[in-house]
C-alpha cells in the first residue's frame, strides 16, 4: 500500500503533467498564430499595425496569466491542506473508536 507522501507525490506529479500539458497546448496555439501571422494580407488601411500587441504586450499577458495559474496553485494547495487535515482527524477518530469497540467488554 502506498504511503500518504508516496501518495501525494503522485497528486503532484499528475498536476506538473498537466500544467505541461496545459503549457504546450498554449505554445502550440500561439506557434500556430506566429505561423498564421505571416499569411496575413495586406492591411487596407493605415495604422491596423499599430493596433497589433507589441512582444512586450504579449510577454506581459503571459506571464499574468502564469501569475494567475501560481495563485490558483496556491489557493488549490491550501484547500487541499484543510481538507486532508480534517480527513485525517477523521480517519484518526474513526480508527480510536474502532480500537475502543474492539478492546470493550460485551
Amino acid at each position: 500500500m502506498a504511503t500518504y507522501i508516496e501518495t501525494l507525490g503522485k497528486l503532484q506529479q499528475q498536476s506538473l503533467d498537466a500544467l505541461k500539458q496545459a503549457q504546450a497546448t498554449q505554445l502550440a496555439a500561439l506557434g500556430t498564430i506566429a505561423d498564421l501571422a505571416g499569411e496575413i494580407p495586406a492591411f487596407g488601411a493605415a495604422g491596423a499595425v499599430e493596433n497589433l500587441p507589441t512582444f512586450a504586450e504579449l510577454t506581459e499577458l503571459n506571464a499574468a496569466f502564469a501569475r494567475t495559474v501560481l495563485e490558483q496553485q496556491n489557493a488549490y494547495a491550501s484547500q487541499f491542506a484543510a481538507l486532508f487535515t480534517v480527513a485525517c482527524k477523521n480517519a484518526t477518530d474513526a480508527a480510536g473508536r474502532a480500537v475502543q469497540s474492539a478492546t470493550t467488554p460485551k
